[in-house]
Formats: C-alpha cells, sequence, structure tokens
C-alpha cells in the first residue's frame, strides 16, 4: 500500500495545513503561509476529540470540526484564578503586561503555565486556565499527507521531520 492510500490511524504520521477560529469566527491560530503541522496520530499530540475526527481520512481530505469546551479545554474554572502582591512577579520580569504567560510554583510546588490577566496598583491577578478553555474551537483542516511512522519515530513516540524521506517539516504542537 502507497502512502497515498494510507488512512489516519494509530501512530500514522500525519502532515496537515489547519486553521483555527473560535465561536465568534475570530482567527485564533494557522498554518496558512507556514508548514503544515506534523504528528504521530493518537499519541496524545492533539486534543483527543480532535484526533478521533480525523481517524481514516486520507491526504487530499479537507475536515471540519467544531469542538465545544467539555471535548476540548473544559470550562474556566475560577478557583485558577487569583491575586499575587505585584513584587513578587516584579521581582521575576521588570516589563509586565497582561497577557504575559510564564510558568509558577502552584500549591505542591508544581510549576504551571499562567497568564497575567490583569495588573492593580499592588497586585496582579493570574489566571492558570488554559488560553482556550471555555472557548467554542473551529478548525478546519487540509490533510496534506499520511505515512507510516519510522523505527526511531515508533520508539521516541512521536513524529520527526528530519529522518522520514518525504515528510514536510511541522511545528511539533
Amino acid at each position: 500500500m502507497s502512502d497515498n492510500d494510507l488512512i489516519i490511524d494509530d501512530h500514522r504520521v500525519v502532515s496537515m495545513h489547519y486553521q483555527l477560529t473560535n465561536g465568534f469566527g475570530e482567527l485564533i491560530d494557522s498554518s496558512q503561509g507556514d508548514l503544515p503541522l506534523v504528528y504521530m496520530h493518537n499519541t496524545n499530540a492533539l486534543l483527543p476529540s480532535l484526533e478521533r475526527e480525523l481517524t481514516g481520512k486520507r491526504a487530499g481530505d479537507p475536515v471540519a470540526v467544531t469542538i465545544y469546551p467539555e471535548d476540548g479545554y473544559g470550562y474556566a474554572d475560577e478557583t485558577l484564578i487569583a491575586e499575587w502582591p505585584r513584587e513578587s512577579i516584579e521581582q521575576q520580569s521588570q516589563d509586565i503586561v497582561v497577557g504575559m504567560r510564564f510558568k509558577a510554583l502552584v500549591e505542591g510546588g508544581e510549576p504551571q503555565m499562567v497568564t497575567l490577566t490583569e495588573i492593580r496598583d499592588d497586585t496582579v491577578v493570574l489566571d492558570a486556565n488554559h488560553a482556550l478553555a471555555g472557548q467554542v474551537l473551529n478548525f478546519t483542516l487540509a490533510v496534506v499527507s499520511v505515512r507510516e511512522p519510522t523505527e526511531d519515530e515508533l520508539k521516541q513516540g512521536f513524529a520527526t521531520t528530519s529522518n522520514a524521506p518525504g515528510s514536510l517539516p511541522g511545528n511539533g504542537r
């Protein structure tokens, strides 16, 4: 079976272009004008709900998928939003701006990505929810290629592009 005939299935390496908009039609991310995204299917590289929709597709297939928060990044959790002393953040970065993302230690000493959402006189508001929590996600996808993984890719559990003949580079998301 040639790579042109392969369907997207477990551990196959998929190359695709994508456009992601929110429920209001606002562009969130896109590969347009860039290299396609390359990933190994069903290895937790993408949202499981998106991988389910891609399973069985072939190169050349267009795919449109709407993912609601419960199947995406969940709903925003108010307990993950907290006020912190402004000076504790300014010690780490002199230029603090709304929207900046960085790792912060949370309960138990685990590092977690947070977004600075508000700057007040003496405090800042940090949000540890995923940036896409609570959003409806609309994916428009164009499958470019589907291929078998190399031995090295199978061992490491993710797709690479440098060691596979005819593969396309990706951004590894």
